[in-house]
């Protein structure tokens, strides 16, 4: 989660301090990751959730701002950011993609990291419809040589100092990996699932 969390928000969105991310995705284990690396960088944080009672962790991992997704932020995002964030980390898939283009400042990137929403290609899909002008789209799949880019000692220092706390929803032993896949089919983590042997 970490790697594909500092690949998307470093390699593909070129991320940089005070701008501002819409992490759209928020509770997942990348997003949460992403949020609280982002704001190490001096990123303002915008993350979305569908539960509202998700509020609090979110701004408790970094958010400055929670987004309610009800499948359309984009309004209510330009209500507070009404050019647009920066970038935006997209996390949900295909089915929130053309909203989250529209969430983009002119000049903003979109990367397409993640595809929690089961849905994986769009039954139609018309780039001079859907991306707006100036907004640039890419993704983050996160190979080999991107792990091997990754400043994985530079994290793991921050995580030892405190100042980076990523988000572990629950720990399950080797022998609960039924419970623990349901778990996460039923997005009841919170965080990060750890199974140990």
């Amino acid at each position: 989660m970490l790697q594909t969390a500092w690949g998307s928000l470093f390699t593909a969105l070129q991320l940089k301090a005070g701008e501002s991310l819409l992490v759209r995705g928020g509770t997942t284990s990348v997003g949460l990751a992403a949020a609280a690396i982002a704001r190490q960088h001096g990123v303002t944080v915008l993350a979305t959730s569908r539960k509202a009672d998700r509020r609090q962790m979110l701004l408790d991992n970094g958010a400055d701002h929670v987004i309610v997704d009800t499948g359309e932020i984009a309004p209510s995002l330009r209500n507070t950011f009404p050019a647009g964030v920066d970038k935006v980390l997209e996390l949900v898939g295909t089915s929130t993609l053309r909203d989250s283009l529209q969430c983009a400042r002119a000049g903003g990137l979109v990367c397409m990291t993640g595809m929690v929403s089961n849905q994986w290609a769009f039954s139609q899909f018309s780039p001079m419809d859907a991306i707006p002008t100036a907004v640039g789209l890419t993704t983050y799949s996160g190979g080999a040589e991107d792990f091997m880019a990754t400043p994985l000692q530079q994290l793991v220092t921050q995580i030892e100092s405190g100042t980076l706390k990523p988000k572990v929803g629950r720990v399950f032993s080797l022998d609960e990996i039924v419970e623990a896949h349901a778990c996460m089919e039923s997005n009841r983590a919170g965080g990060k699932i750890v199974v140990l042997p």
